[in-house]
């Protein structure tokens, strides 16, 4: 989207942004992915719960920063993000074809589950390892979000097979 868009081109370049990425990472960040967040109202489904880094062919050891940007407001009922604190030190987590590729639900500790509620233009960094995932929208009003990831400059890929041999392979259907 940042290619096709020059506001949401210079919201991912903003100092301010980049400067608390870069603190997190170490060295300079690159985006290396942008996607629209988008949650209707009355049934805007859910993305259960996972770990970015589960979709990216960048070694576990690589800290990788996403930023989610609330365009609309984001309450507890209309789909804002779900984080399990500090899950992001357990490292990657199998992923199962369940609702979606997802990590089991009773993975999480529910007592330990933080919702973050964000006003339009607020923005929650978090690590790719950390467990998150967003509920349906059953509200009359729509939710909308951009999420942007960065890795650090020095970055180097791995292969699709090294990450589905960490992550679990994308498609197999199991009881969690």
């Amino acid at each position: 989207f940042v290619d096709y868009d020059e506001r949401l081109k210079a919201l991912s370049a903003h100092p301010k942004l980049l400067g608390a990425v870069e603190r997190l990472i170490g060295e300079p960040p690159v985006l290396f992915q942008d996607m629209a967040l988008l949650k209707p109202p009355q049934g805007g489904r859910e993305k259960p719960w996972h770990q970015d880094h589960a979709y990216f062919e960048l070694p576990v050891t690589t800290t990788v920063v996403g930023a989610w940007i609330a365009l609309d407001e984001a309450t507890v009922d209309n789909g804002c993000m779900v984080v399990y604190p500090g899950s992001h030190r357990q490292g990657p987590v199998i992923h199962f074809q369940r609702r979606d590729w997802q990590i089991c639900d009773t993975h999480q500790r529910e007592k330990e589950i933080l919702a973050v509620p964000l006003k339009p233009g607020g923005c929650l960094l978090f690590h790719s390892l950390i467990h998150h995932g967003t509920p349906t929208n059953n509200t009359n009003q729509r939710r909308r979000a951009v999420q942007f990831h960065y890795r650090p400059q020095s970055a180097v890929k791995t292969s699709k097979a090294e990450r589905l041999a960490i992550f679990g392979e994308e498609g197999k259907d199991v009881t969690c």
